[in-house]
């Protein structure tokens, strides 16, 4: 229905307001970017040469801690609630119940190359599975648990957010004090 409106609302609106909007759109698809170590999507800095956001390059942040989300809004709502400091990774999606290639649906490959090439920096100590608490992400955090077991063995420690998130709750529509409370309440 959204999208029926915004069709309505382009097809009533004047020629020039219509163009605007649509240079508007390729100059941002051409200044967006995606952080080749977290998968979120910045605007490059004029002058940056490699693709890396400002998060994954601050030096202030835990580098030791990974925290998994689902999409960019999911990261946009854990730093708003100003309780996490460590570093992201953005998944891409969930996995359905019966998805038989999970690592076509996800980007299972990137994380687990993610915390290898951790080994020979700073080393990832913790990956905080932070996905929505319904059936898919569920689903999606039992099947992580499962890729990152051979880490496990190193020391590396898995955990999950506490369900301080309602089930059924996308974690995008979460506010500050939930986030904060699922973060210091994780199992």
């Amino acid at each position: 229905r959204q999208a029926r409106r915004f069709v309505d609302y382009l097809l009533t609106e004047n020629s020039p307001a219509v163009e605007a909007l649509a240079r508007d759109m390729l100059e941002l698809k051409r200044q967006a970017n995606q952080c080749t170590s977290c998968y979120r999507f910045f605007i490059k800095s004029n002058g940056a040469a490699e693709l890396v956001c400002n998060t994954c390059t601050n030096k202030n942040r835990d580098h030791s801690l990974l925290m998994v989300v689902e999409k960019d809004k999911d990261l946009e709502v854990v730093e708003r609630s100003g309780y996490y400091g460590g570093l992201f990774f953005v998944l891409g999606g969930l996995l359905p119940i019966l998805e038989e290639s999970p690592a076509e649906k996800i980007r299972s490959r990137e994380l687990v190359r993610r915390l290898e090439e951790s080994e020979s920096k700073v080393k990832v100590k913790e990956v905080i599975i932070a996905l929505s608490a319904n059936n898919e992400g569920d689903n999606t955090s039992d099947y992580l648990n499962q890729l990152l077991t051979p880490f496990k063995a190193t020391g590396l420690k898995v955990t999950v957010l506490g369900r301080g998130l309602s089930t059924g709750t996308e974690l995008e529509y979460s506010d500050e004090e939930t986030i904060k409370n699922a973060l210091k309440n994780r199992a």
